[in-house]
């Protein structure tokens, strides 16, 4: 399958994982880590991906110094949480759409990625299943101008999901919802 050119993953992974216990991205998974599996299958199917560091950053910068593709952008302001790491990424997107997938949700498979630029043009494209929406989620540049007028600290991407275009895509299984937030999804 060919990459999807015009299109960059942005994954925040500046947290601390204080839920977790211990710090989720080099948390082993399969072969590898957490977070290198996220990149891994976004690289699959996006041109390249932006990576948001902060707490530990310079760990994320060691174990992706061989991968071209991902650029690490630091975010200072990770303590604001999340989406202040989501505004300080969307700047460096080079791609006019984009898609945002969370850094500890290491099922998702690439196909979710392919599935979810198949659909009819909006602001944001989800994944559905069961009736909940998941990750990854395409995003147009409109996004990326509401992300970049929001303010880090109070902003959020249901607030702006809210006054934008919206498509839903059906997806087969809860890959798109399972992220690890205890050592007991690991499982």
């Amino acid at each position: 399958m060919s990459r999807l050119e015009d299109v960059e993953c942005l994954v925040p992974g500046a947290g601390r994982s204080e839920r977790m216990g211990s710090w989720k991205p080099a948390i082993a998974f399969g072969e590898s880590t957490i977070i290198q599996t996220v990149v891994s299958r976004a690289l699959h199917v996006c041109a390249g991906v932006v990576l948001v560091t902060g707490y530990r950053g310079a760990e994320l910068a060691f174990l992706f110094r061989d991968v071209p593709r991902v650029r690490l952008v630091e975010n200072p302001d990770w303590r604001l949480g999340m989406f202040s790491s989501i505004r300080r990424g969307v700047a460096h997107v080079r791609t006019g759409k984009f898609f945002v997938m969370l850094g500890d949700m290491p099922w998702t498979p690439p196909e979710v990625y392919r599935a979810l630029f198949q659909c009819a043009p909006a602001d944001f494209v989800f994944p559905v299943f069961d009736g909940k929406r998941g990750h990854p989620v395409l995003c147009s540049a409109r996004v990326k101008d509401e992300v970049l007028r929001a303010d880090p600290a109070s902003g959020s991407m249901k607030k702006i999901a809210s006054r934008l275009t919206v498509e839903e895509l059906s997806w087969r299984d809860d890959s798109i919802h399972r992220d690890i937030d205890a050592v007991e999804d690991l499982a």
